[in-house]
């Protein structure tokens, strides 16, 4: 659902199509449900007994392996959007009211970015027993498909990383372009 409504969301930002005000607030509102609920599920653990039947992703791993596992993913793109989501969407809140147009956008992508990096690396260490037969084949059928591809990483020839993060790319990256900047 979250990757679904990221690309509906995205498409009604981008003008692709139009949505009735009160089916985007909807889509929205799912949205920030759904990344709360998956955020939980890949970064909380057990402390909290009051609900003993929640799922977690720990669960499915040896003790501390998947905070290990999930430390690989860099999710300071989605701090704080679990209270926010308490604030604009679960709860009524006075906060709703002090909050502008521009700081009530969420960044879709990102956020599915994160949540499905995360979901990777647990599909890459679960192991296929404790998990349903066709739970890999939905999940991949749904996130984005840069997902689905290898991960590479490469250095450029003078062996600096940090100069080529942030370097700014003025020209599209064609074949051609590619095998310059290589040289």
């Amino acid at each position: 659902m979250l990757f679904r409504l990221a690309d509906r969301l995205r498409a009604h930002t981008d003008g692709a199509e139009q949505l009735p005000w009160e089916v985007e607030m909807a889509c929205t509102e799912s949205f920030a449900v759904h990344m709360r609920a998956l955020e939980q599920f890949v970064w909380g653990d057990r402390k909290d007994e009051r609900f003993p039947d929640d799922a977690f992703a720990a669960d499915y791993f040896p003790a501390r392996e998947w905070a290990e596992l999930r430390s690989r993913v860099q999710r300071s793109a989605i701090d704080g959007l679990t209270a926010r989501t308490g604030h604009e969407v679960a709860h009524l809140s006075y906060k709703r009211s002090a909050i502008s147009s521009d700081e009530r956008t969420w960044p879709f992508d990102v956020i599915a970015g994160v949540i499905g990096r995360a979901f990777r690396i647990f599909l890459e260490n679960v192991s296929p027993d404790v998990i349903a037969d066709d739970f890999e084949s939905r999940l991949r059928g749904t996130w984005p498909d840069y997902l689905n591809q290898p991960v590479a990483v490469s250095f450029p020839p003078d062996q600096n990383p940090r100069l080529v993060a942030t370097s700014m790319l003025t020209d599209p990256v064609t074949p051609a372009r590619f095998k310059d900047l290589l040289r």
